[in-house]
């Protein structure tokens, strides 16, 4: 029984590609898919030393990988389809290497890409090889500005996104007074900025009370604490890597900074993982519980993304993570560009479907969305969370609890992707210059 409704959800989960076979004229005789499609997966490699939140990443991709074609094999074997996933993961960092062996086994596409280094020299590779390639896990604006890529495609929101979504969440709560805690490298430095540009341009009535720039890995201390007491700062953001986010927020309640001051951190993948959350927690008891910014929560009980989140527990016992969820949307955006192009598999047919604005893609999150034309930058909402207190945090899928939804897209009166595209970069701002080579 268990196994029956197991393969009853797989079906409903991509049901609008298995009506569309099942409705096709009954005279026709050729088979509908000719060719193989074959979507090639790029795992994380396994690093001990890199960390907990690393190995959850390298987990829920591995997981991720697994449901989903087991979802996607069960359809495509109902319409007739040879589809398969290929996986690898790097060895010793070589990620174009393992590119490469996955366009060797017939991908015609390929995703990964979980820092900002991998998804850089990723999208170099694929743009050499002319293929298309999603982003799962980099969100440096300046991979889609001056680094940009020609057939490159972002699932992963950009920084952008989550700094506004984070100024707007902060300002209309009546948070004025703002102090940044800035990784001293060109990265912390570029969201440093961006925040600054949201506050001026998009988000009016907030104003930077003090700064202090860290080197990686050095502790701001007593000073950190210090200085964020004299500022009267009403939120405090953390523009770090997430290991320093962790030392900061202990730093800052051992200083003695007020349990009335908001304290919140840039979204990295890693910090948007269960692990994260407990040690944020464990690390800083009162201050370590804000709301954080994130591209999906695995307690959303609503939309698709209700069955969705239950599928994947019941399969694996543990909640989803957002490298599982964004694995599952890549690979549903390649599955689909394949199957309503009749099988085409051809880069330039793929990435035709992808950038065309009547193309548009389910990410569970209640509206359908479509990829930027500019940058291709997927268009989505993201969500805000907040890490739950010890006394609820009383299961792993606890650890967090979602508060909303930004922006808010079921606003009256106002056509979605202008609502969508209230977060991230616009084209007057976009410094891509690589146009996707379409037909």
């Amino acid at each position: 029984m268990n196994l029956m409704i197991g393969r009853m959800r797989r079906v409903f989960a991509v049901a609008a590609v298995v009506i569309g076979a099942l409705l096709a004229p009954a005279a026709a005789q050729e088979p509908m898919f000719t060719k193989p499609v074959h979507i090639g997966v790029l795992l994380p490699e396994e690093k001990p030393e890199a960390g907990p939140f690393w190995a959850e990443i390298a987990k829920a991709a591995r997981e991720g990988t697994i449901i989903t074609e087991e979802d996607f094999a069960f359809n495509a074997e109902l319409v007739g389809m040879d589809f398969k996933v290929l996986t690898e993961a790097p060895v010793r960092g070589d990620v174009t290497a393992a590119a490469q062996k996955l366009l060797d086994a017939g991908a015609f596409a390929i995703m990964g890409g979980y820092t900002n280094a991998e998804t850089r020299a990723l999208g170099v590779w694929a743009e050499q090889k002319g293929i298309p390639f999603i982003n799962l896990g980099a969100s440096a604006d300046n991979l889609r500005n001056d680094l940009c890529s020609a057939t490159t495609f972002h699932l992963e929101p950009s920084a952008a996104m989550y700094l506004d979504s984070i100024v707007g969440w902060y300002v209309r709560s009546g948070l004025r007074q703002w102090y940044f805690v800035v990784e001293d490298t060109e990265e912390g430095r570029a969201q440093y900025e961006r925040v600054r540009w949201s506050m001026q341009e998009r988000h009016f009535g907030a104003r930077e009370v003090g700064r202090m720039n860290l080197a990686p890995g050095r502790p701001g201390g007593a000073n950190l604490a210090a200085a964020v007491r004299r500022s009267n700062a009403d939120v405090v953001i953390l523009l770090q890597g997430a290991a320093d986010q962790l030392v900061a927020l202990k730093d800052l309640e051992s200083g003695g900074v007020p349990a009335t001051v908001q304290v919140t951190g840039y979204p990295h993948t890693e910090a948007q993982t269960r692990a994260f959350y407990a040690a944020s927690r464990a690390a800083a008891p009162t201050l370590g519980v804000g709301h954080r910014g994130a591209a999906w929560e695995a307690t959303i009980d609503a939309y698709g993304a209700r069955e969705y989140n239950a599928r994947y527990r019941e399969r694996w016992g543990v909640p989803m993570e957002a490298t599982a969820w964004a694995i599952y949307h890549a690979m549903r955006a390649f599955y689909e560009a394949a199957f309503f192009n009749e099988g085409k598999t051809d880069p330039k047919s793929v990435m035709n479907y992808m950038m065309n604005p009547a193309s548009v893609f389910d990410l569970h999150k209640g509206v359908a969305t479509s990829f930027r034309p500019w940058d291709r930058q997927q268009r989505q909402s993201l969500f805000l969370i907040k890490i739950n207190s010890a006394e609820r945090a009383n299961s792993l899928l606890n650890q967090a609890l979602l508060v909303g939804e930004l922006p808010a897209i079921y606003m009256p009166g106002t056509d979605l992707v202008e609502r969508l595209d209230q977060i991230g970069d616009l084209a007057n701002r976009s410094r891509c210059r690589k146009p996707t080579p379409l037909r």
